[in-house]
């Protein structure tokens, strides 16, 4: 899913599956609401048996941040790591509605010329900017993690 803001990746690592939980612990810290959140951790969420719900904490604002999910499973080379990123529900929806709104004019705007114009390209350059920007906050966040945790889990990527 190259071409997506989603990635599923598989981890596999010789540590076990409660050292694995000690690290997650170790960067993980509960969520907080509020102004003027600080913390010493990288990482915001719950970890819950051998399951994990986390985010990257930034000192900015990037509304396409990966929501990282992830389950622990022993595997017979080694404990593996299943880890699956995607956007926020929130603001895939509102990138559905939007898109949609843009395509809904896009289509009217075909049917009223009947030919292709200049106005064309403004809906056409709208959907290219969107996900431009969509691919690229969430790209660069996706990198980060998915780093970061091959090297907090002394691991190796099986599957991505």
């Amino acid at each position: 899913m190259k071409y997506l803001p989603f990635e599923r990746i598989i981890y596999r690592t010789n540590l076990s599956e409660q050292e694995i939980i000690t690290r997650l612990s170790g960067f993980v810290e509960p969520k907080k609401f509020g102004f003027g959140r600080t913390s010493s951790k990288e990482y915001e969420g719950f970890i819950n048996n051998n399951c994990f719900e986390i985010n990257r904490m930034i000192n900015y604002r990037n509304s396409f941040l990966p929501q990282i999910k992830g389950t622990i499973q022993k595997g017979n080379y080694g404990t593996q790591i299943e880890v699956t990123m995607k956007l926020h529900v929130f603001v895939f929806v509102f990138l559905l509605f939007w898109c949609g709104f843009v395509m809904f004019f896009l289509i009217s705007l075909c049917l009223v010329q009947q030919k292709i114009s200049v106005f064309f390209l403004v809906p056409v350059g709208m959907l290219l900017f969107v996900y431009a920007l969509t691919m690229f906050g969430f790209k660069t966040e996706s990198k980060e993690s998915k780093e970061f945790l091959k090297k907090s889990f002394e691991s190796e990527i099986i599957d991505a």
